[in-house]
């Protein structure tokens, strides 16, 4: 049974929808152009009091929709009221203009794969707004005083992205990661997906793994339960995989948003027919999966600020040791690693040229991928290894994540009505994805942010001290 421990009464004001369709991404792209294009040059000049007017950027609207030169966005409160080329939003008299000619319009970024610890939470997140990480989505980990502070980023008390979480996810009893629920029973496992339910999580998260066959798997009979369990509920499941069968079990299960990838073998025709059929979508972490060497052969990494902020001191220092480092490149769990990593950077590729779902979901606070950076590292990884364009890679941190989240997200892209989470850029992130990393400035909900590196938390003082 959930332990008191797991303080689920915390979570409160759970984001409506669910089970988004696979054509959804579709649609929103059509609808945006047509709320891109609803402007005219004989629209009667725009009352600019109290709104903020980003002129001259190139717009990349984050819906896979083509670059749009010379835009315009107006901002007014927490909503985008306009956005299109000059030529179709004239730039307002009054209010906040700023002149953004050479720079580059992004949304907020959707990163679907965190992990936040327990006491860290509030240095995590600065981290990724920071980076511009606006909207993320915690994955089953959410242990001690973590369900508390969500639930005070969610009430505007705690600086923060948006939230969605899975509260403590599934796994075997002694299986990988340690410390998850781990149901014995068909009944229990219903009774723990019950529990997370009174407690409004996002969505279910499950472990199906065996952590380079050292650790059991939870069984397709617990797996099942739980996401027949979830579906009365209404609440999505997403599966972290490593095997081709696991993944067509958990589909017959109802199972349709997955972490990671196909790690084991190549798949065939029907697998794909398969995934696009049934709607799936993959947020594969490749950034994390090699980082079990990359740092190792890209030491220069160390100097990176970012990289280095985003990390905890004790696995940095570790990482400064050349013995360290060496180990990790001559380990036998990286050589069956690698091989792993190019099932998965094959298995990306035929997806997305297939036409399936890819999402940006980067692993952040598992092994050494930092907050923030992580985000754009995945970018990154999804483009130079995954075989996806720049453009596709923005699209998978914008409206294609933010289609997995909810119904209708009012967050993702950028268009009328829709949430003011924007990044400025001052490089062309479709002529270098790694261009992300050249913030301007971010803004969330409206609010130009603050932006800065926060200093890793000191532990507070004992009082037997």
């Amino acid at each position: 049974m959930i332990g008191p421990h797991t303080g689920f009464n915390h979570w409160v004001r759970r984001p409506s929808g669910r089970h988004p369709d696979p054509f959804r991404l579709f649609a929103i792209a059509i609808a945006l152009a047509a709320a891109l294009s609803g402007c005219t040059a004989d629209q009667p000049a725009i009352d600019g009091a109290g709104t903020i007017t980003i002129a001259g950027a190139t717009l990349i609207d984050g819906t896979g929709a083509p670059p749009i030169d010379d835009a315009v966005v107006i901002v007014r409160g927490d909503r985008i009221e306009h956005a299109g080329s000059r030529a179709d939003v004239p730039v307002p008299e009054g209010g906040e203009v700023i002149d953004a000619a050479g720079r580059f319009l992004i949304p907020g970024l959707v990163d679907l794969h965190n992990h936040y610890r327990d006491g860290l939470e509030e240095w995590s997140w600065a981290l990724q707004l920071h980076a511009g990480v606006l909207t993320v989505r915690s994955l089953g980990s959410d242990h001690g005083q973590t369900p508390a502070m969500i639930a005070e980023a969610r009430a505007g008390n705690v600086p923060a992205p948006r939230i969605f979480t899975a509260g403590v996810g599934f796994s075997h009893p002694e299986g990988f990661p340690p410390g998850k629920l781990g149901p014995v029973t068909e009944e229990e496992a219903r009774e723990m997906v019950r529990e997370l339910a009174a407690g409004e999580v996002d969505l279910i998260k499950m472990w199906v793994d065996t952590f380079l066959d050292t650790r059991p798997k939870i069984g397709p009979e617990i797996r099942a339960a739980i996401a027949d369990e979830a579906a009365q509920h209404g609440i999505p499941v997403a599966a972290h995989v490593f095997f081709e069968n696991d993944v067509w079990q958990l589909v017959d299960a109802g199972v349709r948003f997955f972490v990671h990838g196909v790690r084991d073998q190549e798949v065939d025709d029907e697998f794909v027919t398969m995934a696009l059929e049934k709607g799936l979508s993959f947020a594969p972490a490749l950034g994390q999966a090699k980082t079990f060497w990359w740092v190792a052969e890209h030491p220069e990494l160390l100097d990176d600020e970012e990289f280095r902020a985003g990390i905890q001191p004790a696995a940095f220092e570790r990482l400064l040791d050349p013995a360290n480092r060496a180990a990790m490149l001559e380990s036998e769990s990286t050589a069956r690693r690698r091989v792993a990593y190019d099932y998965v950077t094959k298995f990306v590729r035929r997806m997305n040229e297939a036409g399936a779902t890819i999402t940006v979901g980067s692993d952040s606070g598992a092994g050494n991928i930092a907050y923030g950076w992580g985000t754009h590292h995945e970018l990154e990884t999804l483009v130079e290894d995954g075989g996806l364009t720049p453009l596709e890679a923005l699209t998978a941190a914008g409206a294609g994540a933010a289609a997995e989240l909810t119904d209708g997200p009012d967050f993702g892209s950028i268009a009328e009505g829709m949430a003011a989470d924007l990044v400025l850029l001052t490089a062309d992130p479709l002529a270098d994805i790694r261009n992300t990393r050249q913030i301007d400035r971010v803004m969330q909900a409206g609010v130009w942010l603050e932006r800065g590196l926060p200093e890793f938390p000191q532990p507070a003082a004992s009082d037997d001290q």
